[in-house]
Order: C-alpha cells, then structure tokens, then sequence
C-alpha cells in the first residue's frame, strides 16, 4: 500500500484512498474500441466534476462509477454525457435522441414527450471544475442539485449498447465530499 499522502486543501483525506474507499493505486479501465484497457491510476491528482452553473447541477463521476480525474473523463464512455446533456434543436432525425424510434421523422418537429435530460444544459453555463480551482464553485457543489441517477437512466435508454450503457453507484460519497 502506497505511503500517507499530503492533506487535501479542503481537509480531504489524500491518503491513498479514491472516493468511495477504493485505493487510489487501483487500476482504473478505459474502453478502447471495443475492449476495456486498464491504465494505473495515480494516487494524487485534481479530481473533477460536471456543472452546471446556471441550474446550480452537478454530475458526480463517482455515481457513475468511474474516476474523476480529467482524463478519466476524457478517455472512458462516461465523458460523452455532454452530447446528450448540451443537445440543442428542435427537430428530430435518424441517429438523434428524438429519433425515428420515438416517432420524430428526419428534420421533423419533435412530437413526443420532451426529456428532462437531452439538452438540459444546452446555452448553459457548463464547464468541468476541479477540487483545485480557487472559484470556490466546488466548495458550494452540495447544494447543487446531483442529477447523476437521472442522467443515467436516460442516457442507457439513448445508447442502447450494453458497453457504453452507464451504472449508477447509489453508495457514493459525493453528498459528503461535493
């Protein structure tokens, strides 16, 4: 086990342990083209969550399982949430969230029951914000609204494709460590 590492500035244990107990000298998997790819995770780094300034929303990569440093992000099915979070038109098509399954034609207007998810955050102020970042934006985020069990439930019934579908983790810590 690796060594007790430096305090978190906000009093956040660093001590080898990741969010939700897990060692942070664990390796983390990372999905390459069809298959999933383990890569070492680091035991220190800038941990990372998706807001939304505007609505005062936050996704938590902990309750979607996965890590939270930016190329966690960047490099695993996760990090595609923003497609459907930042969705923006009025129209539905082939290959679209309002697609010819929900009854929209190509370029037709939507007819179906409008989601609560697929461009929520369109014309928002979204950005991801790190523990680091002396905003004080992550300091504030428990009182933003988590819409992590929500987002997933839509974006695995989007998807459709059992590897990019998303688990929701109803154990994570976020609500004591935003």
């Amino acid at each position: 086990m690796p060594a007790p590492l430096k305090s978190h500035p906000e009093g956040r244990s660093r001590n080898g342990y990741g969010q939700c107990g897990s060692p942070a000298w664990a390796v983390s998997a990372v999905l390459q083209g069809q298959r999933v790819v383990p890569f070492p995770f680091f035991p220190m780094g800038q941990y990372f969550k998706a807001v939304n300034e505007d609505k005062k929303e936050v996704v938590c990569p902990w309750c979607l399982g996965g890590g939270a440093k930016l190329w966690e992000w960047a490099a695993n099915p996760y990090g595609a949430i923003f497609t459907l979070l930042l969705r923006k038109s009025d129209e539905g098509g082939g290959g679209d969230f309002y697609g010819y399954h929900k009854g929209c034609d190509e370029g037709g207007p939507i007819r179906c029951p409008v989601s609560a998810i697929a461009g929520r955050w369109a014309g928002d102020r979204v950005m991801l914000v790190g523990d680091y970042d002396g905003s004080d934006i992550w300091k504030r985020l428990p009182q933003y609204q988590n819409i992590t069990r929500e987002l997933v439930e839509v974006w695995n019934d989007f998807i459709g494709i059992g590897d990019l579908k998303l688990k929701y983790n109803p154990e994570c810590s976020c609500r004591e460590d935003c």
